[in-house]
Order: C-alpha cells, then structure tokens, then sequence
C-alpha cells in the first residue's frame, strides 16, 4: 500500500492567526484549496477551513475584514499524521475522527497536507 508521502500536498499553504478572514478567503481561492494551516513560528496554531468560514464567520455575520483567524479557527491540537503511514491508516483515521483534513508531521514538522480529496481522486 502506497504511503502518506506519495500523495500529500507540499508545501503546505500556512497563515498567520492575526491575518484576517478575507485575507485567508482570498488565499483560498488564488490556491483553490479548502483549508489553511495556521502557523506562528512553524508552530501549528490550528486549521481554518471552508467549514469554519460558513459556521463561526458568515452564519454569525461577523466581518470577515476585521476578524482575525485567531477567532475562527480550529484550534491545534490537531489530529496528525506521518509521511510514512500507509493511506489506508489516513482513511481510517480521517472517517473515525470525522475530518477532511490530516497535517502529515516528520520530525515535528509540518511538511504536507492529506485531504479526503486526495484520498478519493489519487487512489480511485
């Protein structure tokens, strides 16, 4: 079975958690990707994704101008993975946590992404 490594996305599209909602919104769809790893340091913060922009920013009416990423995000810790784990553990891992996204970690760094996307279009 192929491994975490040969289908991740890197490098991984970080943001800062005092950059705004429209900037992270804007980074989004330039990269056309769903989510944004939040770093300060090289020091995961969180994630911020589509789901967070729908749920804590546009159902709440917030200003997505003067609202920070801090706010909405997804705090660390999050669930992780390596790059040498077998895919099917990161499907496993992804269906029993109910999550879409997995930062891949090697030596306490954060040196890809894995997303249900890539599970379904690279594998089948």
């Amino acid at each position: 079975m192929p491994k975490v490594r040969y289908l991740m996305s890197s490098p991984v599209i970080t943001i800062s958690p005092t950059a705004t909602v429209s900037e992270a919104v804007r980074i989004m769809a330039d990269k056309r990707i769903g989510s944004l790893i939040v770093t300060e340091n090289e020091e995961i913060k969180g994630i911020f994704t589509e789901r967070d922009l729908v749920s804590k920013v546009l159902a709440k009416g917030l200003d997505p101008e003067k609202t920070t990423i801090s706010e909405v995000m997804t705090p660390a810790p999050l669930v992780t993975i390596t790059p040498d784990a077998e895919i099917a553990e990161a499907a496993l891992l992804m269906i029993r946590k109910k999550i879409r996204r997995l930062p891949v970690i090697e030596n306490g760094k954060l040196v890809g992404i894995i997303t249900a996307a890539d599970l379904y279009y690279r594998v089948y």
